[in-house]
Formats: structure tokens, sequence, C-alpha cells
């Protein structure tokens, strides 16, 4: 269950880590760049949003801030992973949030390639190959195998054998995606890949 019901409540909490980021960096954010992260045209934001938009246009570089802000947003993320995983699902909790609506934050965030794990998503995508790829495998063995004990692979049956299986693989990738998301989901990997590497080198 999200721990955000409301865009503010998402926004807010975003913001402030940013900013704590930023204390803790010592990058300086004036008041107008701190504001301009609750900018929205169209949902929630600071009543004085237009005033301090325009001041943003007129003094700022927007390049330059988008750059600033996204890398505050990449150490932090990549802090709480690392060091507070209740911190860390916060931020995808609140991202998911914002992310139905229309928020300058959630550019910032899509620059950010910790919003993206490229390794998990890289072995995702080798699980669902790997997936569809057993079933051509397993075609071949079963029609090279069973004759041996005296059973015959009738077309029909290893047809079958293959739907099912790649109904299996799409299911759970559906659920994949639904209830671990792409963030936990490759923070599953992840730990597996870990694991299996720590019995590698025990097993050299």
């Amino acid at each position: 269950m999200s721990r955000f019901t409301r865009s503010r409540e998402a926004k807010e909490f975003l913001v402030a880590k940013i900013v704590a980021e930023a204390n803790q960096e010592g990058v300086s954010l004036s008041e107008v760049e701190r504001k301009m992260l609750y900018f929205s045209e169209t949902d929630w934001t600071l009543a004085d949003v237009e005033t301090v938009s325009e001041a943003f246009t007129r003094d700022y570089d927007h390049d330059v801030y988008e750059k600033k802000i996204t890398s505050l947003i990449h150490n932090a993320r990549k802090r709480a992973r690392k060091e507070d995983r209740q911190e860390f699902d916060a931020w995808s909790d609140a991202i998911r949030v914002l992310s139905k609506e229309d928020h300058y934050l959630t550019v910032m965030i899509d620059e950010d390639d910790t919003s993206i794990d490229w390794l998990g998503l890289s072995a995702f995508g080798f699980l669902i190959i790997g997936g569809l790829a057993v079933p051509i495998l397993l075609s071949t063995l079963l029609k090279s195998v069973l004759p041996r004990f005296g059973v015959r692979a009738t077309r029909e049956s290893l047809g079958f054998v293959l739907w099912l299986i790649t109904a299996a693989v799409a299911v759970i990738g559906t659920l994949w995606y639904h209830f671990l998301g792409w963030q936990r989901g490759s923070d599953f990997i992840a730990r597996v890949k870990g694991r299996l590497l720590r019995v590698f080198h025990r097993s050299i």
C-alpha cells in the first residue's frame, strides 16, 4: 500500500529530501529554485508559483537547474537504497503518485538513471527471453528423449506443453510488474545475483 494518498503529500516529501540532500552536499538552492520543485501547470502547487516561474525564466538557466536537481535526486536515492530501505520505498511510492499527474519535478526524476535499474531490466529481459527459449529447447528434448522410453511425442502434446510454458511466463511477468514493480523486481534480481556470485566465488 502506498504511503502517500495525495500528490501534495508526495511532492512535499520529495522536495524535503532534495533540499536535505542539497544541504548535506553543500549545494546552494535559492528560494526560487526550491519553489520551482513544486511547479505544475495543472495540478497542486504553491500559490505564488506563477511569480516564481517568471523569476526563474528570467534569471535562471533551465538546463543547469535540471542537471543540478537530477544529480541531487540521484545521490539521495542512491544513499537511501543503500542505507534506509523504508525511505527508498517511500521515494518509489511518492514518484508513483506524482507520475499520474503533470509536475515539473517528474521531468527531473525521469532523467535520473536511478529511476530505472538498467541492470535489473536487462536481467528481467533475459528472463523473458529465456522463458521463450525454453519451449523450443524442451520441444527438441522431448522429441529426442521420449521415444527412448517408448513414448511418442505428438504434435498436439508438444504444442500444449509449449503453450503452457509460454502462458506461465506471461503470467509470471504480469504479476511481477503489477505486484513488485520494475524497481522492486530489479532489486530482487540484484539480491539473487549477489547470492549466486557469492556461491560461485566460494566454489572456486
